[in-house]
């Protein structure tokens, strides 16, 4: 939270009130989305030998990051990325610019114009994915050219034949890159558009609750969030169990840290941020009554592997030798106003019951932060002590197997 004063004699400084305060802020909020036009126009019109989207990207995420509540900046960005021809990222400000308390006016109706424009443009064979055996991205690209095909499928709430057989595509692929780790800066990505599509969705059915195909939409990406999470919690469990079976062998002990490899350490923050989903729509999945058999056996499958996996993260690192990060952590502060994560349940991501304010964030200046192992090693705690929560609550988890925490203060 900032806080301004009136430019005097330090001794006589007295606090701004809080509407002026909040006036300024929406000012300073203002002026840097105008910045941020200034470059986007000059970028666009090419005024310069090589367009420079840099300064754009830099004035919407600073109006960003002082209001996280307003989806103008998130709406700008999104139009960088879609002049860039980067449709992830052009989709992923979109729902950010929808799923927030002040969301932008226009960008339900631009997120359904790009879904055509993509749809549209793969079957006209222009985002199908080409590349050269050489490219060693190629199958990353090929993922996110399926992962938006997805959605603009999904999002039309319309059975179409191709759903299983994307949906395999999208989530078999996400596997392969998880072991590549080729996934930096995307995966987090994937992880808010299925996240805000489930929330959009939901919003879309209830206000119009006679609308089939919001409620179909919104069976697509519950389904789909279900099976995203499953996945990266497969993948991490069979990580932790090849790494900490070698660290068991005799006179190989490791600190808890060396049983967090390169791969778990890209996976760990967006489990984070699906451990505040599942936390958030618990209820959601456990209302089995009014769901088909397919996503019923899609949820019975998930929790079979969230079960597995804390089972195996508990045997791996003992609960009661993990720390307790006290501060935002980076998917923390990327999740602050992102309203489908917004529960009683995640209160504590954001907040400190004790000071009954908001905690810092990773990059204050005045932070004593704990070393990248110690936060992985909290990213572990965490999960556990979510699940430890759910499986506390005996109409949420199918049977859970979660009982690595007995005796827990």
């Amino acid at each position: 939270m900032l806080t301004f004063t009136k430019a005097v004699d330090p001794s006589l400084q007295e606090p701004v009130s809080p509407e002026v305060q909040a006036q300024v802020i929406l000012s300073c909020h203002q002026t840097l989305i105008y910045l941020g036009d200034l470059f986007r126009y000059r970028a666009a019109e090419k005024l310069d030998k090589v367009p420079d989207w840099g300064p754009a990207i830099g004035y919407y995420a600073l109006a960003i990051a002082l209001r996280p509540s307003s989806g103008m900046a998130f709406h700008q960005q999104s139009v960088v990325a879609f002049e860039q021809g980067d449709y992830l990222r052009s989709t992923y400000y979109l729902y950010r610019a929808i799923v927030v308390t002040e969301p932008h006016p226009n960008a339900t109706a631009n997120l359904e114009l790009q879904f055509k424009k993509i749809t549209a443009g793969w079957d006209r064979g222009e985002l199908i994915p080409k590349h050269s055996p050489s490219d060693r991205s190629a199958s990353r690209k090929a993922l996110i050219s399926w992962f938006v095909r997805f959605h603009s499928m999904c999002y039309r709430g319309q059975h179409f034949s191709q759903y299983e057989e994307l949906e395999k595509e999208v989530l078999s692929r996400v596997a392969y890159e998880l072991k590549k780790r080729t996934l930096d800066g995307i995966l987090s990505k994937m992880v808010f558009i299925n996240v805000a599509a489930q929330a959009t969705a939901t919003t879309r059915f209830q206000s119009k609750p006679d609308a089939g195909e919001a409620l179909q939409a919104y069976s697509f990406f519950l389904r789909l969030n279900v099976k995203f999470f499953a996945t990266l919690l497969d993948t991490f469990r069979e990580d932790v169990q090849d790494h900490y079976g070698q660290d068991q062998r005799p006179g190989t002990e490791q600190p808890l840290a060396k049983h967090v490899s390169d791969q778990a350490r890209h996976v760990l923050p967006c489990l984070c941020l699906y451990s505040a989903w599942l936390l958030s729509n618990a209820d959601v999945i456990a209302a089995r009554g009014v769901y088909d058999a397919t996503l019923l056996k899609a949820i019975d499958q998930f929790w079979k592997s969230y079960t597995a996996t804390l089972s195996a993260m508990a045997d791996a690192f003992p609960i009661r030798e993990l720390p307790d990060v006290s501060y935002q952590l980076e998917e923390d502060v990327d999740a602050f106003g992102f309203m489908p994560l917004v529960s009683d349940n995640t209160q504590k991501l954001w907040h400190d019951a004790e000071n009954a304010g908001l905690k810092p964030k990773f990059s204050d200046l005045n932070l004593c932060r704990l070393d990248p192992n110690a936060e992985m090693l909290g990213r572990v705690r965490r999960l556990l002590m979510d699940g430890l929560h759910l499986a506390a609550v005996e109409e949420v988890c199918v049977s859970p197997s979660i009982d690595y925490c007995k005796g827990e203060g």
